[in-house]
């Protein structure tokens, strides 16, 4: 290789490098393949299992977090059948958690959308649905105390 083609390299790599770096990946990544792209991306419909509960720490640190059923329904060799799929469903967002906290109770009925996301916690895996919108469908409270305090 010429030395004219040995310095374009080495500045196409530095040019990279750089880009990289500028939308936020690390030099190690910059040195991987391309990867394909994906989509982490739940939707659920159900009845919540437990009123939420706030845990963590104090204003963005904290969470609210609820168990939320869904039911399958299908018609077997046996006849009609039933699953029922428990999923735990975690709210990081400022203002989203404050309202699921407040107007979410236990038998009503939630629409959200969010994503999956496993942890360990004491050498346990978690899996959790990230809410990223919660729409209120409840008839018994929920939507009617949210447009009481918006009249207010």
């Amino acid at each position: 290789m010429t030395m004219f083609g040995r310095a374009l390299r080495s500045s196409v790599f530095q040019l990279q490098r750089g880009l990289l770096r500028c939308e936020g990946m690390t030099e190690q990544a910059a040195n991987l393949p391309m990867r394909e792209k994906s989509v982490n991306q739940v939707t659920l419909l159900g009845r919540v299992g437990q009123d939420p509960q706030l845990r963590g720490g104090l204003g963005n640190r904290s969470v609210t977090v609820f168990s939320m059923a869904t039911n399958e329904r299908w018609t077997g060799e046996e006849g009609p059948m039933e699953k029922t799929t428990w999923h735990r469903i975690a709210v990081f967002q400022p203002g989203l958690k404050d309202l699921a906290l407040q107007y979410i109770k236990k038998g009503h009925r939630v629409y959200l959308t969010g994503k999956i996301d496993t942890t360990m916690y004491e050498g346990q895996r978690i899996t959790s649905v990230i809410a990223d919108n919660i729409i209120f469908l409840s008839k018994d409270g929920a939507r009617d105390d949210m447009e009481e305090q918006e009249d207010m």
